[in-house]
């Protein structure tokens, strides 16, 4: 389970998988997910380096704009 998530568009984690608004991932084990999660997601500065956070940002901007 991840904790401290920083990203806003995180979901949760089930059954081996991790969601996300923008994303559905599943990785080919728990090693590699957690590089990723924890590089981005739970990153307390990476997460706003996201490629997926900037296209929801994005997204979100045209959508409410």
């Amino acid at each position: 389970m991840i904790k401290d998530v920083q990203c806003p568009y995180f979901i949760c984690e089930r059954q081996g998988r991790t969601y996300c608004e923008c994303a559905d991932f599943r990785f080919p084990d728990k090693e590699t997910r957690r590089e990723i999660v924890y590089s981005f997601c739970a990153h307390p500065i990476h997460y706003q380096i996201c490629p997926l956070k900037a296209a929801m940002d994005h997204y979100y901007e045209r959508r409410f704009s």
